[in-house]
């Protein structure tokens, strides 16, 4: 293999161990808390100080990792090995209390300050001169996403919660040693300030679209965070188990990974912009139909449209913001976009939990299904295809 195409593939084994943690975050904290005895408000809560923490976390970490050319291996890096010091002080605290609480939220906080730097690192390969097929990689994380959720739902059935925290101190591990390969694989030159495209992060912010792109953002993961951060309690609801979840969790991934491999292909034919307007109606397509649906296949049959709503957002976004911005400040503006998810997310986890617990997960559902529609109306009427940002703005 080509110097190039080992770039091209490490880059997708990182995305693929860095999806592994997301998985355990997204898809079984609910498992995890509440198996410790959590109830959900409690659940939500947690979760909900997580994603702030790590939110606060993003603007300083993605500030630091686009000082010099290096920064980013040792702030990745860095924060993996802090995962795995988390995760193995989570197993050592088996018992639910104060402790147990702080660190997990810590943990959470980590995984959600890494995806920005994760998203950007494509740009420090491009700079050493491999082009990345970020659709592709992406559709890794996806692979790995799926199919630790279908084995790790079958795990704790068997062996209990701890094998949550235990499989993430393996993931970390991995993402360390990811780490250090990158480290021996050469030092890409820093862009100079006109090589980028935007001349500066903070003029996405003067951007009506890029504006829109935010807000509506923060809706649609309101929705989005609440399928996935509480899939058990929805599919409990209609007779499932976490079998049954680790299941659905893995063809949702499934899923996903057709649109990523061809989100090149799209690209060439349809803006950014016309991209993301499009996933954004299969968003709010997708929560309504779970929130009608009353078994376990009408669950199925409405995150089926994941393929075209999140699968086909997560790309575009990238490169919507990373075309904008430029190289020079690829991990601040990756920074404001999974900011705002984060934010919905946050809000997902804090009313989530609080919501199912004061008027069930039918309800709740119709809760996030309004801010589905909602989130796709500003994306569809707030979006433009023509975004450039001038240099200096």
């Amino acid at each position: 293999m080509s110097g190039s195409g080992r770039l091209r593939g490490a880059y997708g084994a990182l995305n693929g161990v860095y999806w592994m943690l997301c998985c355990l975050i997204y898809s079984f904290s609910a498992n995890f808390l509440l198996g410790r005895g959590y109830s959900n408000s409690a659940l939500g809560v947690i979760v909900a100080a997580g994603y702030i923490l790590g939110l606060s976390m993003q603007p300083p970490a993605a500030a630091l990792a686009d000082r010099t050319a290096r920064a980013p291996l040792a702030v990745i890096g860095g924060s993996a090995a802090a995962v795995g010091a988390v995760t193995a002080l989570i197993l050592a605290l088996p018992e639910k209390g104060a402790a147990l609480t702080i660190v997990y939220v810590l943990f959470l906080a980590l995984v959600i300050m890494l995806q920005p730097l994760v998203n950007a690192f494509a740009y420090y390969i491009e700079a050493l001169g491999t082009a990345i097929p970020f659709g592709v990689c992406r559709a890794v994380g996806s692979l790995t996403y799926g199919v630790l959720a279908a084995v790790l739902g079958r795990v704790i059935l068997r062996t209990g919660v701890d094998a949550v925290p235990g499989a993430g101190l393996g993931i970390a591990v991995l993402m360390v040693l990811l780490m250090v390969w990158f480290s021996r694989a050469g030092t890409p030159a820093r862009p100079t300030e006109t090589e980028s495209a935007g001349g500066s992060a903070g003029g996405l912010l003067k951007n009506g679209s890029f504006r829109a792109l935010l807000a509506a953002v923060v809706l649609l993961f309101f929705s989005h965070s609440f399928l996935s951060g509480y899939t058990i309690q929805i599919v409990r609801a209609v007779g499932g188990d976490d079998g049954d979840m680790g299941m659905l969790t893995m063809y949702v991934a499934v899923l996903e990974l057709p649109t990523m491999f061809l989100f090149d292909r799209l690209l060439k034919r349809f803006s950014c912009g016309g991209l993301l307007r499009f996933a954004a109606v299969f968003f709010a397509v997708k929560n309504l139909l779970v929130f009608a649906a009353g078994s376990l296949g009408g669950v199925y049959g409405g995150m089926t449209l994941q393929l075209l709503g999140y699968a086909l957002y997560i790309p575009a976004s990238v490169r919507y913001a990373g075309e904008l911005s430029g190289p020079g400040d690829a991990n601040r503006a990756q920074a404001y976009v999974t900011a705002m998810s984060t934010l919905g997310s946050v809000c997902a986890s804090g009313f989530g939990g609080v919501l199912i617990d004061a008027v069930g997960v039918r309800a709740a559902l119709g809760v996030t299904s309004a801010s589905a529609v909602l989130g796709a109306l500003v994306m569809v009427l707030g979006v433009k295809n023509k975004t450039t940002v001038k240099p200096g703005a």
